[in-house]
């Protein structure tokens, strides 16, 4: 019992505390739950228990959730306890002003449920690592000093990435560092319709090749996200496993996974959810692609070359089972690629409010390829803002352009 993971469920409703039991006891028996009915019993359990984690209902009898938070922020012992808000609500500025990290939306969904619980907790994994050094560096009087600041910084790095929870998915896209280790010359274009995207690019190193992906996933705004921090997640388990850096093969065990974590057996009914994906391998003056829905472009000498990708997602499908094609292409020294979703075709706009479409988006590629990438990525944006107008972004935008 003490090796689980405590975690306090504030809410006036049983049935949520029964439905976030049984989410949990599906994958795991790791949690050690506990249960209040409203912000004063949640005060009182919170400084009884300390638990790990609180998942904290807003509209509650006699004390609600905004007070309760408040008020366990300001005691000791319980202020740096990550505290999740359950709302139907999307308006949850008062919960983040008076410290809440992060919040999950009625009516539950399993995977959003998971996922927000299991990085939270993992972030009190390491908040207690760092806590225990803190400990032992107390006994070390020679060192104590710049240990204790260098201890006192990481935390203070964990809890801020806690209280700015709506910046994770920032935080687990590939730096600019990186990137220009990996691709000296490119540019990305990442424009959300909401604050957080269902579109996603991806970098690894395996088998001295450089991989990357560009991906599209069902949804956009927060129910994009979640998938996009699934497939992340994936993507690096598949990077670290002994499958070979092989586009065609990455993708097939991420749809793979993918449908595992979704549940997805082909029955009726059940939510076609996934993604559509780029994926490409780079070493030698090769590039191998694999695409889900998705293609490549390539700009050589004027021409505009499309290597088009399977069509089916990475998610349930009638081929399922079937392996994805993989192609390889021999590269040249100023060889222009793009990998997209569909965000920037799909916009409407112009003269007349119709789509950007795919023809006028190549057109305008062929157009900008030879210019230094900086340049590409300023026109791209500023093309796709003025024939968007007044309307509404439909959709996520996401282009990842490089220059070999």
């Amino acid at each position: 019992m003490d090796n689980k993971y405590k975690i306090l469920i504030a809410d006036d409703s049983e049935s949520s505390y029964r439905i976030i039991s049984e989410i949990l006891d599906i994958v795991s028996d790791e949690y050690e739950l506990f249960y209040a009915c409203d912000g004063n019993e949640a005060c009182d359990k919170a400084l009884e228990i300390l638990p790990d984690m609180i998942l904290m209902d807003v509209i509650m009898p006699e004390m609600d959730g905004i007070e309760a938070v408040r008020y366990i922020r300001s005691q000791p012992n319980t202020a740096d306890i990550p505290i999740i808000m359950l709302s139907a609500s999307e308006s949850l500025d008062s919960a983040y002003e008076v410290g809440a990290n992060d919040f999950i939306s009625k009516p539950f969904q399993k995977y959003e449920l998971l996922i927000k619980v299991r990085s939270g907790l993992n972030l009190v994994h390491k908040i207690k690592e760092i806590k225990k050094q803190q400990a032992e560096l107390q006994l070390k009087h020679n060192e104590v000093i710049l240990q204790r600041d260098t201890i006192a910084k990481q935390q203070k790095d964990i809890l801020d990435d806690i209280n700015y929870s709506k910046r994770t998915q920032k935080a687990i896209f590939p730096t600019n560092e990186y990137m220009l280790k990996l691709l000296p010359e490119y540019f990305i274009l990442n424009m959300p319709r909401n604050i957080v995207s269902g579109d996603f690019y991806w970098t690894g190193e395996k088998e001295n090749k450089k991989i990357i992906g560009v991906g599209d996933c069902t949804g956009h705004g927060i129910s994009g996200a979640f998938m996009t921090m699934a497939g992340i997640a994936f993507l690096n388990e598949i990077l670290n496993s002994e499958i070979p850096a092989q586009p065609s093969l990455i993708l097939f065990e991420l749809r793979r996974l993918i449908m595992k974590l979704l549940k997805q057996k082909g029955e009726e009914g059940e939510a076609a959810d996934g993604m559509d994906i780029t994926l490409i391998t780079l070493s030698d003056n090769k590039l191998q692609f694999a695409g889900a829905n998705n293609p490549i472009y390539l700009i050589r000498n004027s021409e505009l070359i499309i290597y088009k990708g399977d069509r089916m997602p990475i998610g349930i499908h009638l081929n399922f089972d079937k392996q994805f094609a993989n192609i390889e292409i021999d590269t040249q020294p100023g060889d222009m690629f793009y990998l997209f979703t569909d965000g920037y075709s799909d916009q409407f706009g112009g003269p007349h409010n119709k789509k950007f479409r795919y023809k006028q988006f190549q057109d305008l590629l062929l157009n900008i390829s030879k210019l230094p990438v900086q340049e590409q990525n300023d026109i791209l944006s500023r093309t796709i803002i003025e024939w968007q107008g007044n309307n509404a972004q439909v959709d996520d935008i996401l282009i990842l352009g490089f220059r070999l």
